[in-house]
């Protein structure tokens, strides 16, 4: 894989011993890390297996040996000890504490100039550090936050603080008791949910996004129906990785006690799925029609949270004239109004005679917009629902028409499985409401106004990565619904009807 401008980042709980090598070797295959960092607590196993499965760094602060170590990400995605790579070949400054202890030692250090930092971004590692909740006083507080505004005046691009001990969606930018300046911190995931593992893709502005997945979902527990007894039977056979599953034929893995035929067609065929990279389509139900022929228009929104009172971003990608058009509400925010407006106008004026299509739309989208239709837009209602809505999520997954390569079936997961290159601005979808939430608390403040090319950015990148699983679905193959493979081995290539 070619170097990106972000440094990838994968955040493992370091007392989790219950990963097997064959789950260590799967997540470093699927994330790709550049670094590896073990959170809350060290050992020894674990560190040794990763070690001995990867040529990348694996920093475990909690082992002892030091209280700071440093390090830097080169512009090939190299991640080296910071002596060895000059400032001028520098994208990322990577620098890991012991414990939150250490901050004080680490700012005395910065403002002694015994650190030299790149002029980009410079990732710091916490992973004791979590946000101390008062719920007499309904405050928060961030442990260490002046020496954390000390060293951020100290280095010489902005500061990222990865605290170990706040979950994968958290980003917060904090003040110092003394004002200014503004430290941001996301989390890593580690102590707080210690059966997962986190890829913190952090941009060279200083931005990051955390892709979760669960220790659970890794090796063979990756497959659909897989469970960890399902898993002791597979290993009993000799069955210990998703390859052997694909060499073992049906009718063999349905004579296992506890596991079935249909089940049996199930996993091989998801393992297929995985290790191959290819969607499967597992029914003869076509997609869903297009009107007029023509492709669909790839729709998301981003709003102010789950239960939204704005939708503040509408995001089309028109994948014939190869054109992304939003709607963008930056201005009044306590006005959710305009902006659904705008965006009937253009959509009933442009492409009534098209499909929309989304991802979940079913879930989120498609009842969201009706209700903001209804409270805003009425004269819209009828023409909404003449309009031709698919979602895609809803008819690979829920109708269980289609597998998919991810480890989820989030959309970015699923697309990027199935080799999307999508752009890297450190946001999810958390973030940007988040990021939208601090601007309407706000709106006549120039530091809560979000960087607005970068949220249509994320936005427009969703939309993309829809029309590219379409795609992908679209040339996808069928199972012949046959059991061709006997019990002396060879690729399974049948499947029975589910």
């Amino acid at each position: 894989m070619a170097p990106g401008t972000s440094l990838d980042l994968l955040s493992i709980p370091g007392a989790n011993s219950k990963l097997s090598p064959r789950a260590i070797e799967d997540a470093l295959e699927y994330f790709d890390p550049e670094a590896v960092c073990l959170v809350d607590g060290f050992d020894p196993s674990l560190y040794g297996g990763i070690r001995t499965a990867t040529d990348v760094p694996v920093i475990a602060p909690s082992a002892g040996i030091g209280t700071i170590s440093h390090h830097r990400r080169r512009d090939d995605g190299a991640v080296l000890e910071a002596a060895t790579v000059d400032s001028s070949e520098t994208t990322h400054d990577l620098l890991t504490v012991r414990d939150r202890t250490a901050l004080d030692e680490l700012s005395v250090a910065f403002s002694d100039n015994q650190y030299s930092t790149c002029e980009t971004v410079t990732v710091l590692v916490v992973p004791d550090l979590g946000v101390e909740y008062d719920t007499t006083t309904l405050s928060a507080r961030l442990p260490g936050a002046d020496a954390l505004a000390t060293i951020q005046e100290s280095v010489a691009g902005p500061l990222l603080v990865l605290a170990g001990r706040q979950p994968a969606n958290y980003h917060h930018v904090w003040e110092s008791d003394h004002g200014v300046p503004e430290v941001t911190v996301h989390g890593m995931a580690a102590a707080e949910n210690p059966a997962e593992l986190t890829l913190i893709c952090c941009t060279e502005t200083g931005a990051a996004a955390g892709e979760s997945v669960g220790a659970d979902s890794l090796g063979l527990r990756s497959i659909q129906g897989i469970g960890s007894k399902t898993e002791e039977t597979l290993h009993r056979r000799g069955i210990a990785t998703r390859a052997d599953l694909v060499e073992t034929s049906i009718s063999t893995l349905a004579e296992l006690p506890g596991i079935g035929r249909e089940s049996a067609e199930t996993m091989h065929a998801h393992a297929d799925v995985i290790e191959t990279g290819d969607p499967l389509r597992l029914t003869n139900e076509s997609l869903p029609v297009l009107r007029n022929g023509r492709p669909p228009i790839c729709l998301d929104i981003e709003t102010d949270g789950l239960s939204p009172t704005v939708v503040w971003q509408f995001g089309l990608y028109d994948p014939e004239a190869d054109e992304y058009t939003a709607f963008i509400e930056d201005e009044t925010p306590t006005d959710p109004e305009a902006n659904v407006r705008r965006f009937c106008d253009y959509l009933f004026g442009t492409h009534a005679g098209r499909t929309l299509l989304t991802w979940n739309g079913d879930g989120f989208d498609y009842p969201v917009i009706e209700r903001f239709l209804r409270q805003h837009a009425p004269k819209y209602v009828d023409a909404w629902a003449d309009l031709w809505k698919h979602d895609l999520y809803s008819w690979g997954v829920r109708e269980s028409n289609a597998l998919f390569p991810g480890r989820t079936n989030r959309l970015d997961d699923v697309a990027r499985a199935l080799g999307y290159e999508g752009v890297e601005t450190g946001l999810t979808g958390a973030q940007t409401a988040a990021a939208y939430q601090r601007f309407m608390r706000a709106p006549d403040d120039p530091a809560a106004e979000p960087d607005w090319n970068r949220h249509r950015r994320y936005c427009e990148d969703d939309c993309r990565a829809l029309w590219h699983v379409w795609q992908a679905i679209e040339d996808a193959r069928r199972r012949d619904p046959t059991d061709s493979a006997t019990d002396t081995g060879g690729q399974q290539t049948g499947l029975t009807d589910f």
